[in-house]
């Protein structure tokens, strides 16, 4: 069984729980992959009965350990995540026996469990009948032809709005739009990823990133982050831009998908007389 400070109390007190089943440990510290580490948290799904009267009233946490966080604050949602006092968390899942009984029923461990999963209570033994984890990472069919384009389009649709948005000097909108930007590469880059034959996990806002990427993209991801400066913010606009266009490109040819490539030209020509005209910005490279 894996270390983690609240494991105990909380197998201990999910024991008085009549309502509950089982606990389920997922996530990293189920998936024995050597990805943990000190500040790693608890994913720890809760099997019940019924599971109303733990997210109709969360009061149960304080009696795990003092509170500093709790969310969501939506009394419906049948999770909580929770920081305790020292920076110690815990994601709590909730879930029905009948969920389960229906996986049994399937003959197949739902995605979660094919991660990795361990059982931390078994209070009916509803576990013993079920096949360990292959501990392997299911991965999701390609984009659609819609599904790709409605990326890079809004990928380009910001990109527009950063280059004009540097000139007017609002550098706070500037990061906020090229937050969009980044989600749209990031996801790009999965898809990249396991279209050029990876099986890595990606699946995760971008953790273990240097486990999976290719080497030419991770080699260029220390330029596409900038500070609070013009000169700063139109050099990673167009790195960025580059290393999306590229990306894109590619996954585009590998899945047989159209791709508007003069189209992208001319919005990088476009930002690139934006910058030019810009006099806090070096000369264009």
């Amino acid at each position: 069984m894996p270390k983690h400070p609240l494991l105990n109390k909380i197998i201990a007190w999910a024991q008085s729980e009549a309502p509950i089943r089982a606990l389920v440990i997922t996530g990293s510290l189920a998936r024995a992959d050597g990805s943990t580490d000190e500040w790693s948290d608890l994913d720890l799904q809760v099997i019940a009965r019924q599971f109303d009267q733990y997210t109709r009233d969360d009061g149960w946490l304080d009696a795990l350990g003092t509170v500093w966080i709790r969310f969501p604050l939506d009394k419906s949602a049948p999770y909580r995540l929770v920081w305790f006092a020292g920076g110690v968390k815990v994601d709590f899942q909730f879930s029905t026996t009948a969920a389960l009984d229906a996986m049994h029923k399937r003959g197949e461990l739902s995605a979660e469990y094919q991660r990795g999963y361990l059982v931390a209570l078994d209070k009916d033994g509803r576990f013993q009948t079920l096949p360990p984890s292959p501990r392997i990472f299911p991965q999701p069919p390609p984009p659609s032809a819609a599904e790709l384009h409605a990326v890079i389009n809004e990928f380009w649709f910001e990109a527009i709005h950063v280059a004009q948005f540097i000139r007017r000097r609002e550098f706070w909108v500037v990061k906020f739009r090229d937050w969009t930007m980044k989600c749209n590469l990031l996801q790009v880059m999965e898809w990249h990823s396991r279209a050029i034959g990876k099986s890595a996990n990606t699946w995760l806002i971008g953790r273990r990133i240097a486990d999976w990427l290719d080497p030419e993209s991770r080699a260029a991801l220390p330029g596409i982050w900038a500070g609070w400066d013009a000169a700063a913010l139109w050099q990673s606009l167009l790195l960025q831009t580059a290393l999306f266009e590229r990306l894109s490109q590619e996954l585009s040819a590998q899945l047989g998908y159209p791709h508007h490539s003069a189209r992208h030209a001319q919005i990088t020509a476009y930002i690139r007389s934006l910058r030019a005209g810009d006099d806090a910005a070096p000369n264009p490279s």
